[in-house]
């Protein structure tokens, strides 16, 4: 605010770099005082962003720099696109500096905004505009040979060479112009107090949120909610071409709803998205005329029993594909399989995206991070799997975060979160996990946060690990409720299906959710787990071996699976390699491994009075072989 009211310039394109959009966009508390001093606030705040925007474009405008003027006026039209006076700014502006199409084209996105969302036509001012640029009444405006200012990220990219323009992978047509971004992509930014909210969110040229809420099986590799950590750029899902176009649209519509799904992950909408439909163009103008960092790319292949989706991240700013995956599904009713494919690829793209929003960070000096950045260093750690390296590595992060300021809440989410992992998956920390303050800092975190999926998460595997099953069905099913494709929490319901006397339920599902990953989700060495738990249950020995030493293969540091191995090598009568693994298990958690002996063995009368859960049984009679 104070550098809004200033006049010099410097301060000026200071006070826009700062602005992040809309003040606190989604808390809502249905307190009339507290909507009515929010609703004036924010008003206030975004009537003086727009004066620094209206100030740049003309002063940009004034000096021949076309690139900022319009960069300005793209600004100043996302905060609220139904405003026409600052549309036809933009227009005027458009049509010097860029072309009479790249104006019409504009001017076509506007029309199908207002018709669409208000159901009226332009203003005579605005069609008189419209009719002057179709009739070239606007010389195109000398604009000097320059770069456009860089974006201002709080997570700074990873330096890479510039390489040769590079056009995405997409169907190759008739060249025709892209979509103006401020009508097409800032279709969200009107207050919501004011007219309907769309039904996808935007993303205009600023900074947001990209590591995600992953809470993975047992809550080795949890990532924070978005609101936590540092801004990066947003996210555009390009139709997928397929051999079925009616499939491909399908996919690429489920996609992009599940991923909005994921905290305050900001995705471009799908009816912006669609312009891009058959084009062949450089990424970098998806940065240019959306503000996004990222693009994902996907192909659908089909033959006569399966379907291949290929699928990839390119970086915008470097024009490079940062990270690719495929899927395979069997051809079957293609209204679930693009549902069930667009949850996995919703999933695993939420946790790269996460990934390299954080990457940058790792080898920085923790004094040149922020209190956020630090708590996304920790979470970064922990993506690493459920070691006492990799969670001794995120304490360490966690608590400089919470020397620094020790009010804030993401930072006291992140160390109840770690406790819990730790007691889960027979990790040793020093000082010992402490459940009963790690329950305390979730239950406050929930009294601030009732629908964070991360903090209800974490409540559920505590819930869990104390036995208290119903518990923690009720916390997995609000994930779910909130977020439906968050494939942890529906791994976890399997797990307390077979935890509760209905293993071959529980077996189901943890089979169709490994089914729906694609296959190197982080969490499927858990869902390994328990489906072993469950095969254990069932009575198929043999069966619940192979799964177990499945998740070794993914997890071979996790002392969860060695306890599990050697529980079920036990109940098996194979002491060799029982004591092989109970002997891992006590190099690897010597404390916890006594902890465990020393619980009271699980009350069948608390649990539908079923018997107890073998997997317990086992582990306790390999520990007590092997150690007496």
């Amino acid at each position: 605010m104070s550098l809004a009211r200033s006049t010099k310039p410097d301060e000026l394109t200071q006070a826009a770099e700062i602005w992040q959009g809309a003040f606190l966009p989604e808390l809502t508390l249905d307190i009339e005082e507290f909507d009515t001093w929010h609703r004036q606030e924010s008003n206030r705040l975004s009537a003086m962003a727009a004066d620094v925007f209206e100030t740049l474009c003309r002063s940009a405008d004034a000096h021949g720099d076309g690139e900022r003027a319009v960069a300005a006026a793209e600004r100043l039209v996302a905060l609220e696109p139904t405003r026409e006076d600052r549309q036809r700014t933009a227009l005027k502006l458009v049509a010097r500096y860029k072309g009479r199409e790249a104006a019409l084209s504009r001017a076509k996105l506007l029309t199908d905004l207002l018709r669409g969302e208000l159901g009226v036509s332009p203003e005579a001012a605005t069609r008189a505009l419209i009719d002057a640029i179709k009739r070239g009444d606007f010389e195109p405006a000398h604009t000097p040979n320059r770069a456009p200012p860089p974006a201002q990220p709080v997570v700074q990219p990873i330096s890479v060479p510039e390489p040769p323009p590079q056009s995405l992978p997409v169907r190759k047509t008739e060249e025709s112009s892209v979509p103006a971004p401020a009508v097409a992509a800032a279709i969200q930014a009107r207050p919501f107090w004011r007219r309907r909210p769309f039904a996808a969110a935007w993303v205009a040229s600023l900074a947001i949120g990209t590591i995600v809420a992953l809470g993975l099986a047992n809550a080795p590799k949890l990532s924070p909610p978005l609101s936590d950590l540092p801004r990066s750029q947003g996210l555009v899902v390009l139709p997928f071409a397929a051999d079925d176009p009616a499939f491909g649209r399908a996919l690429t519509h489920n996609l992009i709803g599940y991923l909005s799904r994921f905290g305050n992950l900001r995705v471009i909408s799908e009816q912006t998205s669609d312009f891009y439909r058959d084009r062949e163009m450089d990424a970098a103008r998806l940065m240019t005329d959306l503000g996004v960092q990222y693009a994902v790319v996907g192909h659908v292949q089909s033959n006569d029993s399966a379907l291949r989706i290929d699928f990839q991240v390119v970086d915008t700013a470097t024009r490079t594909n940062v990270w690719s995956n495929h899927l395979q599904r069997e051809r079957d009713d293609p209204t679930r399989v693009a549902d069930e494919a667009a949850r996995g690829i919703a999933r695993v793209l939420a946790i790269q995206i996460g990934r390299l929003g954080a990457l940058s960070q790792r080898a920085k000096p923790s004094s040149q991070l922020t209190v956020g950045e630090l708590v996304a260093r920790g979470y970064l750690a922990l993506q690493g799997g459920a070691s006492r390296e990799n969670l001794s590595d995120a304490m360490a992060s966690f608590a400089e975060a919470l020397r620094r300021d020790p009010h804030y809440q993401p930072t006291k989410l992140a160390v109840a979160r770690v406790h819990i992992i730790a007691a889960m998956n027979f990790i040793d920390l020093d000082p010992s996990p402490d459940l009963g303050e790690a329950e305390r800092l979730l239950n406050e975190s929930l009294a601030k946060s009732p629908t964070s999926v991360s903090a209800l998460y974490s409540l559920a595997l505590l819930q869990k690990y104390r036995r208290q099953y119903q518990a923690s069905l009720q916390s997995l099913q609000r994930c779910l409720e909130l977020n439906p494709s968050f494939l942890p929490a529906q791994g976890q319901i399997g797990n307390i299906l077979t935890r509760t006397g209905q293993p071959q339920k529980g077996l189901e599902q943890i089979l169709q959710i490994i089914r729906i990953a694609t296959p190197n989700d982080p969490a499927i060495g858990y869902w390994y787990l328990f489906a072993a738990e469950a095969e254990l249950e069932l009575g198929q020995d043999r069966a619940a071996l192979d799964r177990a030493l499945r998740a070794n293969a993914v997890m071979p540091r996790s002392p969860l699976v060695q306890a599990w191995l050697a529980s079920i090598y036990a109940t098996i009568g194979d002491k060799s390699n029982a004591a092989k693994y109970v002997a891992a298990l006590t190099k690897m958690a010597p404390g916890r491994t006594r902890l465990f002996m020393n619980r009271p063995i699980e009350d069948s009368n608390n649990i539908n009075g079923r018997g107890r859960s073998r997997i317990f049984d086992g582990l306790r009679l390999a520990l007590g072989e092997s150690l007496g």
